[in-house]
């Protein structure tokens, strides 16, 4: 089959995250045809190879779309896939995956990984252990997931950490006796209000994604929840930020009388590479052999290398072209898919 031929039916197969059995089963079915052993582990991420010998080194791709691309309105003309603007197209990533099974028909002796539930913060790559790489010599880890003309290495890539946080109040009923509560949206509205977001710096950013204290206007409201991220290419930067939020909600809690129940998760940490990098190195080699030269990009968003760098296998995220991820104008060029399959090629 061609790289289109794949895409097509790539993108007819709807694979929210969590939800990707259907092109999990399409993997298996072409990978197995092309002679590739393979095993999953406990959250469906999927491991093929060929032989156990000798160092090799590791395409990764993740299944799942965004919800907005889970049934694509596909177009296409000579030029590009596209959509009609209603929905995304979902080239991120299911071109890359097509890239990948158009050169698996060549039967190249590399390590091929497919996870799940990247788009929920690299959830899928998050869950991998060092046992499932056993007992493979991977000489190198090329994510093929980022935005951008094909020939750019991603060298920077943050961490990021989910916060939750609940502030408990009093109910009471606003019209008869407002006075005997204690309201949890009011004081949540304080430490939003007390609470970095945005920009802090150069290498760091927070936001409150989402502020919820749901309830009827004659009910003083007795718990609301603010859930933020935070993102730095320090992890030092990272758990201050942190830190400086749960401390405004702590204090607005604390000054109404109110209780603050707090979850902390930190999702992925971040990576920064420099020349010396050897899967940095064999990229830019390979860029090179298809005619580009290789252009060093730092990114504000993770990808699935930020969770495998953390197994201590040398990892690197590469951009396949598509462009607009996650929009309605999302696209993704031929040219640039024809180029994708020459570099995978070539790293292969």
């Amino acid at each position: 089959m061609t790289i289109y031929e794949h895409l097509r039916s790539l993108l007819a197969i709807p694979s929210p995250s969590w939800r990707e059995d259907g092109v999990s089963a399409y993997i298996i079915d072409r990978m197995t045809e092309c002679g590739y052993a393979f095993r999953d582990d406990e959250c469906g991420n999927l491991l093929f190879w060929r032989s156990m010998d000798g160092p090799k080194p590791m395409l990764c791709c993740h299944m799942d779309t965004v919800e907005r691309a889970v049934e694509p309105h596909v177009l296409e003309d000579d030029e590009a896939f596209f959509t009609d603007g209603l929905t995304a197209l979902g080239a991120d990533d299911k071109a890359a995956i097509a890239a990948v099974l158009a050169a698996a028909e060549e039967r190249p002796d590399a390590l091929f990984l497919f996870t799940r539930a990247e788009e929920l913060g690299l959830q899928g790559s998050a869950k991998l252990k060092k046992e499932f790489f056993m007992p493979f010599d991977i000489s190198g880890a090329y994510v093929l997931d980022a935005e951008g003309d094909v020939g750019t290495c991603i060298i920077s890539a943050p961490g990021k950490s989910r916060i939750e946080l609940t502030i408990h109040g009093r109910t009471a009923h606003a019209g008869f006796s407002p006075e005997d509560g204690i309201n949890a949206a009011k004081a949540a509205a304080v430490a939003v209000a007390a609470a970095p977001t945005g920009r802090i710096d150069d290498e760091t950013t927070c936001n409150i994604g989402s502020l919820m204290a749901p309830g009827s206007t004659n009910i003083v409201p007795d718990a609301a929840t603010a859930i933020y991220e935070v993102r730095s290419l320090s992890d030092e930067k990272r758990r201050k930020v942190s830190d400086e939020i749960v401390g405004c909600f702590r204090k607005a809690a604390e000054a109404c009388g109110a209780t603050l129940e707090e979850h902390l998760t930190e999702l992925y940490s971040p990576y920064s590479l420099d020349r010396s990098d050897p899967a940095l190195g064999k990229a830019m080699e390979a860029i090179r052999g298809i005619g580009r030269e290789a252009r060093l990009k730092a990114t504000a968003g993770g990808s699935d290398a930020n969770c495998i760098r953390r197994l201590g296998i040398d990892a690197i995220t590469l951009s396949i072209g598509y462009e607009n991820a996650h929009s309605v104008s999302e696209r993704i060029a031929k040219e640039s898919m024809e180029e994708l399959l020459r570099l995978i090629r070539k790293l292969v």
